[in-house]
């Protein structure tokens, strides 16, 4: 696919904005569901995301998803799975852990995500990892740990891992193996199309969970509280956000997107200062130096591929 892209700086540099631009809106998602946990049950809201984003999408996607049916047919068994990965797992169990752990925690476990898609291209993709991109993910990750341990090693030290944590690490694992998998999806279906795929799928599987929550733990109450909350998660994030990760994924490949997880972090940090009146830090500086640092060391080994 990158083949299809626009040539020249300009084209190489596209894909790095719409990523950025896509963890800068999961960040907001990340916010918002710390702010509603114990107001709207986390499978619900899930659930009840996937369904308006589908039908905002579908009407757009109906014609296009018709005329690559075969395709679509031929490959199913790998979008029910890119669906398992990303929506159950991946999108899913972020809402479950913010209502066992902290912010703090969450930011710490995704972390982990590159090393894990690191590892996972390699075992399934046999995806090159360069060594530009190692020390990128290593300054990047020092610069995040630096923002959220607010400069001080002890705050690391201390931590210990809960339920929450534990459903991180299995988003986390859902993410990356969404990543490495969505470049080996037919190359001829478009984006929004794959996206609307990953929608209806999603609300098939999350179906018998919203079910068992709705019987044994709690309903979905919707009141105005719930009916915002649901509103932004489905558009900008289950619409917009994931649109741009899509691509970007596709443009440049699942290791060198899997980078932009830091910047997801940082502006999680700085939702915090301007949501929740925290205040602007010296090691917010620092930290933000970092993970640009790590950045655009990861995305320079991709730029030097995509011109030799």
């Amino acid at each position: 696919m990158a083949d299809s892209k626009p040539e020249g700086a300009a084209g190489v540099a596209w894909p790095f904005f719409l990523l950025t631009l896509s963890q800068m809106l999961f960040a907001s998602n990340a916010i918002l569901g710390r702010m509603v946990e114990g107001v709207v049950p986390p499978i619900g809201l899930s659930f009840w995301r996937w369904v308006v984003a589908t039908a905002l999408i579908f009407p757009f996607a109906y014609k296009p998803m018709r005329a690559h049916w075969p395709v679509i047919k031929a490959f199913w068994k790998g979008y029910v799975s890119l669906a398992f990965f990303l929506i159950v797992l991946g999108n899913t169990m972020i809402y479950v852990a913010l209502n066992f752990t902290t912010a703090i925690n969450t930011a710490i476990v995704a972390v982990a995500q590159p090393a894990v898609t690191f590892v996972l291209s390699w075992l399934i993709a046999r995806e090159r990892v360069g060594r530009a991109q190692i020390v990128g993910v290593a300054i990047a990750a020092i610069g995040v740990v630096t923002v959220i341990s607010r400069g001080d090693p002890n705050v690391i030290l201390n931590l210990s891992l809960n339920p929450g944590d534990l459903w991180m690490l299995v988003s986390v694992f859902g993410f990356a193996v969404y990543a490495v998998m969505l470049p080996r999806a037919p190359v001829q279906v478009p984006n929004i199309v794959v996206l609307n795929l990953m929608q209806i799928l999603g609300i098939i599987l999350l179906l018998p969970l919203y079910a068992w929550e709705t019987a044994y733990v709690r309903p979905v109450v919707f009141n105005m509280e719930t009916v915002l909350a649901v509103i932004w998660v489905a558009t900008m994030i289950a619409v917009v956000a994931l649109w741009l990760w899509n691509y970007g994924v596709n443009a440049v490949g699942a290791n060198v997107s899997s980078a932009f997880i830091y910047v997801r972090t940082i502006a999680i940090a700085a939702m915090a200062i301007l949501i929740l009146g925290e205040s602007l830090k010296s090691y917010h500086m620092i930290a933000i130096a970092l993970v640009f640092v790590g950045i655009w060391l990861v995305t320079r080994y991709r730029q030097s591929r995509a011109g030799s």
